[in-house]
Parts: structure tokens; C-alpha cells; sequence
């Protein structure tokens, strides 16, 4: 779109988007609205609605961005500014989200989305009493126009991260059950609650009836997954990357030696390990972000709702290459704070595009997390997350895709280092766990560190985490995440079946 377009025209391209969006397809949404963004600078509803598409993507921290341009439009919009709260709370940016939302509940205190959203907040942040007497007040006072089945469906599932410490689970667990049969309630909604019952009845020891609800969320989340076609894609990006071609493929001239990634299956330990590598005072954490997960799309860009898997190396041209080099350093640069030596990024997602790290950003290093599998499975399988994980919908999936990770792990170990490959280390969960200072002596001596004492000391951090992992990061190392899977051992046969050859239970688990 070379020539400035109408006002109305963008506005209609807007809400083209919005149709796209409603019908759950974010990408259309974005590729509709994305050639007149250059020219929607001051247009308010191409802003807000473009930013829901990239927040739908994932893509958090641009969302925020043109969440606030909006908000320099529109400051009063109680609505937008709570939109910007849930991407600024995404991003990690956990006391910035705080404060919007605080904000626009001046005008409509008994919002609901705005009021479940300060709550999750202040839990996240340890003010789990000050997040009780939030949702208590809103029981108490909410109008009637928004007690709807969905929003007391929202606090009722806020309520349940509080049990049973402030809330006791049995009239919880009987309300939640009906909110799951409702049908008035979208099915995304109704999937949240069963996951929070599974979650619930998992802290109670009823481990048969956790699963069993975990079950009835796959279900009402019906999240398409192709598993045949996954391993397909596997096999194409394998195949590429470890031809003879692949060796003399350009490398830019960015120097990488200050950034390490971590990545491996999600749910396998790379939150508490970015968690104690964030306590050594060189290091800059920047959680899970998408920077290498877009340069695999530029390169080989992936169908509709699936992470790249890039086996067309043929547009990693040297100037493609350098520009989205230059792109990532620059992204990674201005996300760090002065006078620390490395950065850490732990996007799990990541160990699909090793290869690819080696051209981009040389001298990188990668840190693989590796747990049970079996602990992992369960783990995957049983937590909610916010994005499409089809391959976590049941133990059968999870098999499959384990079983590609694995092989797409093996692969990438194969290729030289560092020319084709990063150095890279395996990290074992059950290790760190067992052995922190040893552990973390070895992982501060691969990234060219000197060891502190104080990365055994991440409980202490003030640091909050971003991912499904934030509870667990802020306890101490105890081994109860250790062997998990015995207590749902009966239910893991189709995971077994095409995993099993991964186990290892002579001690040195995966």
C-alpha cells in the first residue's frame, strides 16, 4: 500500500479484521490490517484491533506497544487500557500491568475482566490476602448486570488458585463442576474451569478425578493438532539442516557471545534454571520471547497456527541473514539494562531452530533442560496455557511429539560446533534439584562465568516469572516435582508407547 489510504479505509480494513478475529483466525486478522499500519497512527479502532490480532499471535510486547499508541489517542478508555494491562502482564512487566489495571478500575471498579485481572496480578506479586479481599469485594459488590454465568465462572476460577490456603475447596469444586456444564459459558471459558478443577483435585491427592477433568478441558478446548503432519514437518527441517547445503549456508557478523538460550521440552526445568542464572549479577533474564521464533518464520514461514519448522533454507540469503541478525540484536539489546555481560532467553520452542542460532547470532550457547519424560508428560499435559499446545492434548500426542523433539535434539548434537550448531550443554532437572551447586558451578563455567553463590538463592529473587511456571520458580528446590509421574503411572501407556525409549530409570532420568 504505497499511497496514504482514507481514513474510512483503514477503518474498513479494521473491521474486516475484527471479522477475522471473531472467527478465530489472528493471521488473517494481521495480514488484512498489517499494509495500512504505517498509516494508522492516529485511526484509534485499526490500533486496538491490530493489537489483539499480535496479542493472539503471541506477540505480546509489540501488542503492548500499539496498546499504548491507542491509549495516547484514547486515555479514558477503561477497556484498551485493560487490554494493555493483560499484554504489559504477559511480557513480564508484572508492576507496569499493576498499575494500568489499577487504573482503569478508577472508573469502573466492578469491571469484571479488569477486577480478575488485578487480582491474578497481586497474586503473582505474594499479596495473595490483598487478592482474596479484591474478589471478596467484588462477590459482595458487583452489579447484577455483569454476575453473568462467564464472569462468575472468572471468579470462581481465580478463587481456586487461592485454595485451599484462603478458600476451601469443597463448595469451590461444586460450583466450578456447574460452570463446566454450562453452555452458555463459551468453551473456552468452561475448558479454564475443568483445568483449575484438575489442578485442585491434583493438590488433594485425587489423582484419577484430576485427569478425568483435565480430559473434559482437552475436550472443550478442542485445539486442532496433526500429529502425522508434525512429524512430517520434522523430518523436512532435519533433512535441511543436516545436508551438505546447510554447511555452507551464510553467517552474520553480529557476535552472540553474551547470549545464552535456554530450550528444550516445555515443563522440563528451564524456568527455575533462567530463575538462578538471573541471581548472578552478569546476567539479565529476558524470559520467553519470539525473536527467534520470527527469524524461522522469515525464513521458511509456517502454515496457519503452527510454530516454523524451517526446512526451505533457500531465502536465508547473506542479507536476510545479517538483517535479521541485526534485528534480534537490537531487540535483545534495548530489553537489557546496562552493565550486564549476557543475556538469557528461555523459550522452550527454540530447540527447533539450533541450527539456525549458529547462523544468526555465533557464539551463542545453549543450555538443553531434560526431565523424566514421564514427569514432563504429566506436567505438559495437566497445566493451562494460554497459547495452542495441540500436542499436549492427550498422553498419546504428547508420545508423539516427545518422541520428534528427541530425535530433533539427537540430530541437531550430530552437526559440528560451533559451525553448523552452538556449543551446547544438557542440563538435568533431577540434577539441579538434587545437586544446585554443582550443577550451577558447571553452567556458569560453559557460558564463561565465574560462580556466585547467590544463583542458589533464586526463592529470594523479587523477579516475577511470566510463564505457567511462576509459582513453582519462587519455591525451594524440593524434590517433590521429582517422580511426579508415579501418581499418575496408570494413565501413562500411550505415552510410553511412543516415548519409552527415552526412560531411563537407572538414576539419570531422560
Amino acid at each position: 500500500m504505497a499511497a496514504k489510504p482514507p481514513v474510512q479505509q483503514i477503518i474498513a480494513r479494521a473491521q474486516q479484521a475484527e471479522g477475522f478475529l471473531r472467527a478465530g483466525q489472528p493471521h488473517k486478522a494481521v495480514a488484512t490490517l498489517q499494509p495500512a499500519m504505517q498509516f494508522a497512527e492516529k485511526v484509534f479502532p485499526a490500533l486496538v484491533i491490530y493489537a489483539r490480532a499480535i496479542s493472539m499471535l503471541s506477540q505480546h510486547e509489540r501488542a503492548a506497544a500499539v496498546f499504548q499508541k491507542a491509549l495516547k489517542l484514547k486515555p479514558s478508555d477503561a477497556g484498551v487500557r485493560t487490554e494493555f494491562a493483560i499484554s504489559l502482564k504477559r511480557s513480564g512487566r508484572f508492576d507496569q500491568s499493576l498499575s494500568h489495571v489499577q487504573r482503569a478500575r478508577e472508573t469502573a471498579p466492578w469491571e469484571p475482566r479488569a477486577a480478575m485481572l488485578e487480582a491474578e496480578l497481586l497474586m503473582d506479586l505474594g499479596e495473595e490476602e490483598k487478592a482474596a479481599e479484591l474478589l471478596d469485594g467484588f462477590d459482595r459488590n458487583a452489579p447484577e448486570s455483569v454476575r453473568t454465568p462467564h464472569h462468575l465462572s472468572h471468579l470462581c476460577t481465580t478463587r481456586m488458585r487461592l485454595a485451599p490456603k484462603h478458600y476451601e475447596p469443597g463448595p469451590l469444586l461444586e460450583e466450578a463442576r456447574g460452570y463446566v456444564d454450562d453452555e452458555r459459558i463459551h468453551s473456552k471459558q468452561r475448558a479454564l474451569v475443568a483445568s483449575r478443577i484438575s489442578s485442585l483435585l491434583d493438590k488433594q491427592g485425587e489423582y484419577d478425578a484430576a485427569i478425568e477433568a483435565n480430559t473434559r478441558c482437552k475436550q472443550l478446548r478442542a485445539v486442532p493438532w496433526d500429529a502425522d503432519q508434525h512429524s512430517r514437518r520434522v523430518d523436512a527441517c532435519v533433512k535441511a539442516w543436516t545436508s551438505e547445503a546447510a554447511a555452507n549456508l551464510p553467517k552474520s557478523t553480529v557476535d552472540g557471545s553474551g547470549m545464552i538460550f535456554v530450550l528444550g521440552m516445555p515443563r522440563s526445568g528451564s524456568s527455575l534454571l533462567e530463575q538462578m542464572l538471573s541471581r548472578h549479577p552478569d546476567v539479565h533474564p529476558l524470559g520467553e520471547r519470539n525473536d527467534i521464533t520470527f527469524a524461522a518464520g522469515a525464513v521458511d514461514r509456517p502454515p496457519p497456527r503452527l510454530l516454523p519448522l524451517v526446512s526451505d533454507l533457500s531465502r536465508l540469503t547473506p542479507e536476510l541473514c545479517q538483517q535479521i541478525a541485526d534485528h534480534v540484536q537490537r531487540t535483545v539489546r534495548e530489553a537489557t539494562p546496562a552493565g550486564k555481560r549476557m543475556t538469557v532467553d528461555k523459550q522452550p520452542f527454540n530447540y527447533a531452530h539450533v541450527p539456525l542460532l549458529a547462523r544468526i547470532l555465533p557464539g551463542c550457547k545453549v543450555l538443553h533442560t531434560l526431565r523424566d519424560p514421564r514427569d514432563v508428560a504429566v506436567s505438559y499435559h495437566t497445566l493451562w496455557f494460554n497459547g495452542d499446545h495441540g500436542q499436549a492434548n492427550s498422553f498419546e500426542t504428547l508420545g508423539k511429539y516427545y518422541r520428534d523433539y528427541r530425535r530433533t535434539m539427537d540430530a541437531w548434537a550430530g552437526l559440528p560446533a560451533p559451525d553448523q550448531r552452538p556449543e551446547m550443554m544438557d542440563v538435568r532437572y533431577e540434577r539441579v534439584v538434587a545437586e544446585p551447586e554443582e550443577v550451577m558451578r558447571e553452567v556458569l563455567a560453559f557460558v564463561g562465568l565465574e560462580y556466585d553463590p547467590a544463583v542458589l538463592d533464586h526463592t529470594q529473587s523479587d523477579r516475577v516469572v511470566a510463564t505457567a511456571s511462576r509459582d513453582q520458580v519462587k519455591s525451594g528446590l524440593y524434590s517433590s516435582s521429582v517422580a511426579r509421574w508415579k501418581q499418575y503411572e496408570k494413565h501413562l501407556g500411550p505415552f510410553i508407547e511412543h516415548a519409552g525409549e527415552f526412560i531411563d530409570d537407572s538414576g539419570d532420568a531422560g
